[in-house]
């Protein structure tokens, strides 16, 4: 993933920050602010995911009370299920192990809430490509598809 694939954004024109290959050994997680956020995760190998109006890098959006910590957990996780094969791994991780991982940050502004960042980030990112990130199971709380019915 490139800076320039996060334009699906149009709130905000880049992120507050961006590592495209966050697995190196040389990243360095203190420039990641500690305070609330949303982050986007892509593949770092340039692999692009298809979706039904497009195709990007994005897999994943999440959101965190403390970005540091949250991109932390997902290095690790990530690292694991590149190492260990059994078990069940969340979608983010097996995704990021597969194909790499580029983190990119926005932080929440003024009273903003992490949960209305995200939102707002998934909600973009249907607008442009026909659905939400591939690896986010479930929608965020206020975003609902308005046709078709629940299977479960």
């Amino acid at each position: 993933m490139r800076d320039f694939h996060l334009r699906f954004f149009v709130d905000r024109r880049w992120p507050d920050g961006f590592e495209e290959r966050a697995l190196d050994e040389d990243f360095d997680l203190s420039n990641i602010p500690a305070h609330s956020g949303a982050s986007v995760l892509g593949t770092s190998d340039g692999t692009k995911l298809v979706y039904p109006w497009g195709v990007s890098p994005i897999f994943y959006v999440g959101q965190s009370k403390n970005l540091r910590k949250r991109i932390n957990d997902h290095l690790k996780y990530t690292k694991q299920a590149m190492e260990e094969h059994d078990g069940y791994w969340w979608p983010r991780y097996q995704y990021s192990a597969a194909y790499g991982i580029s983190i990119a940050w926005y932080s929440t502004r003024g009273l903003q809430n992490p949960n209305k960042l995200e939102a707002d980030l998934i909600n973009s990112f249907y607008e442009m490509y026909g659905s939400i990130p591939v690896a986010n199971g479930t929608w965020p709380s206020g975003l609902r598809p308005k046709y078709g019915n629940r299977d479960d």
